[in-house]
């Protein structure tokens, strides 16, 4: 089985010219904009990627997991401060719902709306089918671990379900990057020792300091989505250490559009330098676990 945990659900052809200038690029606010979220896609995938991000229709998306062999998406669609999360989270129970065998939900919340933040994920998970939760702190100007968060993740907590935190400096333009630093993760682990947390993008640049974390809590778990398999980037990471230490802890991520295709993230997994044993791990069988699906 070979589950990708990371995808967000952006299926619409992109649209040309939407780039704004040099001058308007540092302008580029995420929070105060939320309208500005495609252009911060094309942004991040120009300037990590040096490519465009990649849309693809849904039809197309989903006969491209056909050829690679995808079983399962993750789709993850975290919250921006202040814009509504319920029309967000229905807009993905409807992909949930026209394919059940092949989608899995991760519902988006913000934690500055207090117990209603509770509210969502409760609705979320028990109303719309979804099997855990995201969040990019950037996104919402909160530290990971900010005493804002906790009534949510102790909630995940109750419900069984993990959460997908954005570790690292690997951010989408348009966001700061001091709110996701992967110690952070330290305090939220302690906390809520029975919280499966990933670790979005190995901690990026900080990825030392997530495998840190991977390796001295037992419910922190990382997808090696967007960075970790950037063909400029993938050379860097400590490959073999992961097999020895922490090969039931990596998870296969894509982080498309952003990122990779689900297909080529998949395809540049195959090339990694460690054993098949390791790759069927990183594939699908974590996942599977975390999921509690059949891997």
């Amino acid at each position: 089985m070979i589950i990708d945990v990371h995808v967000h659900p952006q299926f619409l052809e992109p649209q040309p010219g939407n780039i704004p200038s040099q001058l308007e690029t540092r302008k580029l606010d995420i929070v105060a904009n939320p309208q500005h979220f495609p252009i911060a896609l094309g942004l991040t995938s120009r300037y990590y990627y040096q490519r465009d991000h990649v849309m693809l229709p849904l039809p197309e998306f989903v006969s491209q997991m056909d050829e690679a062999k995808i079983d399962k998406i993750t789709l993850v669609n975290p919250a921006i401060k202040g814009v509504p999360v319920r029309p967000m989270n229905e807009g993905v129970a409807k992909l949930l719902e026209a394919y059940p065998d092949r989608f899995i939900g991760f519902a988006g919340f913000d934690p500055n709306n207090g117990a209603q933040a509770v509210q969502e994920i409760e609705y979320a998970v028990e109303n719309l089918g979804f099997s855990g939760i995201k969040s990019v702190p950037s996104t919402l100007e909160l530290d990971i671990n900010d005493k804002a968060f906790y009534p949510c993740y102790k909630k995940a907590e109750e419900l069984g379900i993990p959460i997908l935190v954005h570790t690292g400096s690997v951010i989408i333009k348009g966001c700061r990057v001091k709110y996701v630093h992967p110690l952070m993760i330290d305090d939220v682990a302690f906390d809520f020792p029975d919280l499966k947390i990933i670790c979005a993008h190995l901690g990026g640049w900080q990825y030392m300091d997530a495998i840190n974390m991977l390796v001295h809590h037992a419910n922190v778990f990382a997808d090696i989505s967007f960075w970790p398999l950037n063909p400029f980037y993938v050379d860097m990471v400590p490959w073999s250490l992961l097999e020895k230490t922490v090969s039931n802890k990596i998870l296969f991520g894509s982080d498309y559009p952003a990122g990779q295709t689900p297909k080529e993230a998949a395809a540049a997994v195959q090339k990694l330098p460690i054993s098949q044993g390791f790759k069927e791990r990183i594939l699908g069988k974590n996942a599977a676990k975390i999921l509690g699906l059949q891997g």
